[in-house]
């Protein structure tokens, strides 16, 4: 368990991921927001709190990935695990390019995301 509770922000679209992230990440003793889109967690003033993003890649509106280089953009850097269910997409590839902790499909295994979150905070 962590000393201090982090902030992981979630974003995805599919609001049965999105709770069961959000319940994982609670069990691993983390503050938890979640987000419908990209453009939700841009809107949040907390986001500047966040220790560490778990970003879908495949959203309507906003990829994953471009949530990613518009929160560089701004200057805000933040570790970024990003998961999605579709495999073979050259995904892990573009994730390793811009700097992310991880790419993980989902569903992910719990202790590879426990891993993921350790090595974004370290």
């Amino acid at each position: 368990m962590p000393e201090t509770q982090e902030l992981i922000c979630v974003v995805d679209d599919d609001a049965s991921m999105r709770r069961a992230f959000g319940r994982l990440i609670k069990s691993f003793g983390y503050e938890v927001q979640l987000h419908a889109s990209g453009r939700e967690c841009l809107d949040e003033t907390f986001i500047d709190r966040a220790a560490c993003l778990i970003v879908d890649i495949s959203m309507p509106h906003m990829d994953g990935f471009e949530l990613h280089a518009l929160l560089e953009a701004s200057g805000r850097s933040i570790p970024t695990v990003f998961i999605s269910a579709h495999e073979g997409r050259g995904y892990g590839e573009h994730a390793a390019s811009v700097g992310a902790i991880a790419y993980l499909n989902k569903p992910c295994d719990e202790r590879l995301l426990r891993d993921a979150i350790g090595t974004a905070l370290a």
